[in-house]
C-alpha cells in the first residue's frame, strides 16, 4: 500500500458546538431505538430485559465513544490545509464556554462510565459515573495506572484500543479501591492523533450487576417454572386476540406428536384440531373468559394429534387486559389428560356396573348419613316401600320405622356406629301405611371421609307367613301323631291281648290234643293197626309243629316290640358258644366252624343272640347233608363303606331269582320234606337287624351254599381293611 505524503500537523481543540451538537444527536437517535428496542429484541430473538439492555448497551455507546474521542484528539492536516487552519472561520476562532459546560454536564450525567487513557494505560480523563461504579473519589483515580489491574482480560480490552482495534470486556471485576466486586461491561475504542497514531482509549463502563442478578434470579426462576411444567407434563401456549397469532412451546408439539414443527400457529389452525363435538363448549368458555365473566379460562376438549387420533387435554389460560379491560394476549398451558379421561370412563362404567348390580338384588340396600338421612338406597327399597326417588333422597331413615320399634333400631344403629355391625328386625312403614317385617344388618363403614351405616334389609313377610303355616302344620301333625300314638297304643295292646290269648289259650288245647294223642298211643296202641298207629304219629308230629309255629310268633312280636339295650357285645364270643350248643346237639355230624376273632360290635346281647341262632341254626339245618361242612363268620365293608358282618356255609344254597322272599314270614324255598322249619326265621333276623338300624342281604346258588351279610348301623363302623375276605368257597 503507498504511503501518503506526510503532512504537516498542528494541533488545535476540535470545535466544542460541532461536539455538542454531535452528542446532541446521538442521544435523540438513542432515544429512537430505544423506544423501538421491545420489537427489536423480540425480532432478535431476545427474549430477557437484560440480554436485550446489554445488546443495545453495546451497540449505542459505540458512536458515544468516538464522540468523546473526537474531543481529545489532535486534527491531523496536510500542507494545504495549514493555510486554512491559520485563518479560523470567525464561529470557529473563539472558544465557546457554554457548549463545554453543557458538553460536561451531559457526560457527566450519562448512565455509563467514560475515561480516556494514555498509551501508559493511565487515565487522564473521566466522568462523575467512572468514579461511582469505581467506588472512588476522583482525585484518587487521576493518573491511576490500569497496567496494575490483575485481570488480565481487562488488560486486553484496554490494549485492544491501542493497537487500534476496539476491545470489549464482560464479566467480573475487583474494584481495588473499594474492595468490591462488581460485574461490569467495558467498551475500549482507539483515539488517534493528529498523524494518525494512537495516542490512547477511550472506555466505557457500564455497571450490569443488579441486571446480571435479576437476570440470574430470572433464569432461576424459568429453570424452576420449565421443571415444574415438565413434571406436570404441559406445555405452554401465547395467543395475541387481535392479530389471532397463537405461539406453541416445544412442549405441547411434543405431547401432539409434534416435534420440531413450527411453534408459530393461529387460532384458526388450532381451532380446527379441535374434535366438532367440543369446538362448541371450548369457544364458549373462551369467550366468556375473554368478556370477563369467568376468572380464568379452562376447559377440557379432544385436540387431533398428528397420529390421527383424538387425545384429551386440559386447557387453562389467563387474559391480559389493556386499562379499558380488553384482552390484548392470552397466556396458558395444556395437559395431556387422555390416560384421566380413560380412567375415569373405566370408572364410570364400573359405577354404572355396580349400581346395576346392586339395583338388582332382591334385598333392600340403604346407606344412612350420620345426621340420620338416606344418602344411598337402591331400587328393591324404594319399590317396597311405594317411594319416588325424589321422595327418599335425604329423608330421615327413622321416618320409615314403625313407632314400636323406633327405640330398638336406633340403640342398634348406635351399636353398629360402635361396635362395626349389628342386627335387628323391625318393621317400616310404607307410602300407603301399611307394615313390612324386615331383618336388619347393619355395617359401618367409611364414604366421603364420615362413617356411616350400610343398612342391608331383608322382606321377610314371606317368610314369617311361612313360620306361621308351619306352626300350623305341627300342630296339625302334632295332634295326628298323638291320635296316631293312641290308636297304636291301643293297637300294641290288642297285640299283647293277642299274644297273651296265643300262648295261653291256643297252647292248651295243642296240650290236651297231644296229652290225648300219647295216651291213646300208649293205652289202647296195641288195638290199632300199622296205619292208624302211623296218623296218632302224624297228628303229634303236626301239634308239635304247631306249638313251634306259635313260639316264632311269639318271639317275631316280641322283637318287635322290645326295647333296645345296646351294650358292647364279643360277636366272635357269642358265634363260637352257639357254635358249640349246636354241635352238641347231634354229636354225630362232622362240621368245621371259622369264626372270625374279636368281632366287637354295639348291640342288644339278647336280640343278637335270637339273630345269630337263627343264621347259624340255617347253616347248620341247610349243610346237615354235606359229609364235610363248613360254616364261617367274618367281617366285610359294604359299598358304602360300613361294616357288616356275614354267615357262610357250603350248604344247598337257594336260587337267586327268589332272593326277595328270603326274609318275608312263612316264606320258603326248600320243601318241608327236605329241611324242617317254619319261615319265621329269617323275617325275626330281618326285623332284629333293621331295628338296630342296619339291613341284610344274601348271596346264594342251588347246591354251592350261601353267604347272609348284615350291618348293625353306622356307629358299629370300624375298620375293614385288615379284615380277610369272606368268600364263597
Amino acid at each position: 500500500m503507498a504511503q501518503p505524503p506526510t503532512p504537516r500537523q498542528t494541533t488545535q481543540p476540535c470545535n466544542a458546538a460541532a461536539a455538542f451538537r454531535g452528542l446532541v444527536a446521538y442521544i435523540v437517535w438513542a432515544i429512537i431505538v430505544s423506544l423501538l428496542a421491545d420489537p427489536l429484541s423480540a425480532a432478535l430473538g431476545l427474549q430477557h430485559a437484560a440480554a436485550a439492555l446489554q445488546f443495545w448497551g453495546f451497540v449505542l455507546l459505540a458512536p458515544l465513544a468516538a464522540i468523546v474521542a473526537s474531543r481529545m484528539r489532535t486534527v491531523r492536516t496536510t500542507p494545504g490545509d495549514a493555510q486554512h487552519a491559520a485563518a479560523p472561520e470567525p464561529e470557529q476562532s473563539a472558544q465557546e464556554p457554554g457548549d463545554d459546560v453543557r458538553y460536561r454536564l451531559l457526560v457527566n450525567n450519562l448512565p455509563v462510565g467514560i475515561f480516556h487513557y494514555d498509551t501508559d494505560l493511565r487515565i487522564t480523563e473521566f466522568n462523575d459515573r467512572f468514579a461511582q461504579i469505581l467506588r472512588a473519589p476522583p482525585h484518587a483515580l487521576q493518573r491511576l495506572d490500569m497496567g496494575t489491574l490483575r485481570d488480565l482480560r481487562i488488560l486486553d480490552a484496554l490494549r485492544d484500543a491501542l493497537s487500534g482495534q476496539p476491545g470489549r470486556y464482560t464479566g467480573e471485576y475487583l474494584a481495588t479501591l473499594s474492595g468490591r466486586q462488581i460485574r461490569i461491561n467495558l467498551r475500549t475504542t482507539p483515539v488517534f492523533d493528529a498523524e494518525g497514531k494512537v495516542s490512547g482509549g477511550v472506555g466505557i463502563v457500564e455497571d450490569i450487576s443488579a441486571q446480571h442478578e435479576a437476570e440470574s434470579m430470572l433464569n432461576e426462576s424459568e429453570t424452576r417454572y420449565a421443571l415444574a411444567m415438565r413434571g406436570t407434563n404441559e406445555g405452554l401456549w401465547d395467543w395475541n386476540p387481535v392479530s389471532h397469532s397463537l405461539f406453541l412451546s416445544s412442549r405441547l408439539l411434543s405431547l401432539l406428536g409434534a416435534e420440531g414443527e413450527h411453534q408459530r400457529t393461529t387460532s384458526d389452525e388450532w381451532l380446527k384440531l379441535i374434535h366438532t363435538q367440543d369446538r362448541a363448549r371450548f369457544q364458549s368458555a373462551l369467550i366468556a373468559h375473554l368478556k370477563g365473566q369467568t376468572p380464568h379460562f379452562e376447559c377440557e376438549y379432544r385436540v387431533l394429534d398428528r397420529k390421527g387420533e383424538f387425545r384429551w387435554v386440559l386447557a387453562r389460560g389467563l387474559a391480559q387486559r389493556d386499562e379499558h379491560g380488553r384482552a390484548y394476549r392470552m397466556v396458558g398451558s395444556i395437559g395431556d389428560i387422555t390416560e384421566r379421561k380413560r380412567a375415569e370412563a373405566r370408572l364410570q362404567s364400573e359405577l354404572r356396573f355396580t349400581r346395576t348390580l346392586i339395583d338388582s338384588l332382591p334385598v333392600a340396600l340403604l346407606v344412612i348419613r350420620p345426621d340420620g338421612t338416606i344418602s344411598l338406597w337402591n331400587r328393591f327399597f324404594s319399590q317396597l316401600l311405594g317411594y319416588e326417588d325424589e321422595e327418599i333422597a335425604n329423608m330421615m331413615a327413622m321416618r320409615l320405622v314403625a313407632p314400636k320399634d323406633n327405640a330398638l333400631l336406633r340403640e342398634r344403629m348406635a351399636c353398629a356406629l360402635q361396635q362395626g355391625k349389628a342386627s335387628a328386625r323391625a318393621e317400616l312403614i310404607t307410602r300407603d301405611g301399611r307394615t313390612l317385617p324386615f331383618d336388619f344388618l347393619a355395617r359401618s363403614v367409611e364414604l366421603e371421609s364420615e362413617t356411616r351405616l350400610l343398612c342391608i334389609a331383608s322382606d321377610i313377610s314371606e317368610q314369617l307367613a311361612i313360620e306361621a303355616s308351619m306352626r300350623d302344620i305341627n300342630r296339625e301333625l302334632e295332634a295326628r301323631v298323638a291320635e296316631r300314638t293312641a290308636q297304636l297304643t291301643a293297637a300294641l295292646k290288642e297285640l299283647e291281648s293277642f299274644s297273651y290269648s296265643v300262648s295261653h289259650d291256643l297252647r292248651a288245647p295243642l296240650r290236651a290234643i297231644d296229652g290225648y294223642s300219647a295216651i291213646l298211643a300208649s293205652d289202647y296202641g296195641h288195638a290199632f293197626d300199622d296205619e292208624a298207629r302211623l296218623l296218632f304219629q302224624r297228628m303229634r308230629a303236626a301239634v308239635q309243629r304247631m306249638g313251634m309255629l306259635i313260639d316264632d310268633l311269639l318271639n317275631l312280636a316280641r322283637v318287635s316290640r322290645q326295647n333296645l339295650q345296646l351294650r358292647r357285645v364279643d360277636l366272635s364270643a357269642l358265634a363260637a358258644e352257639i357254635a358249640q350248643e349246636l354241635q352238641h346237639s347231634d354229636p354225630q355230624r362232622s362240621v368245621r366252624f371259622d369264626i372270625e376273632p374279636d368281632l366287637q360290635v354295639d348291640a342288644d346281647p339278647s336280640l343278637l343272640r335270637i339273630a345269630l341262632e337263627n343264621l347259624l341254626g340255617n347253616a347248620w339245618k341247610f349243610t346237615s347233608r354235606r359229609d364235610e361242612a363248613q360254616i364261617r363268620i367274618g367281617r366285610i365293608r359294604d359299598e358304602a363303606g360300613e361294616d357288616g358282618y356275614c354267615v357262610q356255609d357250603n350248604g344247598a344254597g337257594f336260587d337267586m331269582r327268589y332272593a326277595d322272599k328270603l326274609f318275608g314270614a312263612f316264606q320258603r324255598l326248600h320243601h318241608e320234606r327236605e329241611f324242617e322249619g317254619t319261615g319265621i326265621g329269617l323275617a325275626t333276623v330281618a326285623r332284629i337287624v333293621a331295628r338296630h338300624g342296619g339291613r341284610i342281604w344274601a348271596h346264594g346258588e342251588p347246591d354251592k351254599g350261601a353267604r347272609f351279610c348284615f350291618t348293625l348301623g353306622r356307629h358299629n363302623d370300624r375298620s375293614a381293611a385288615t379284615a380277610p375276605p369272606v368268600d364263597n368257597a
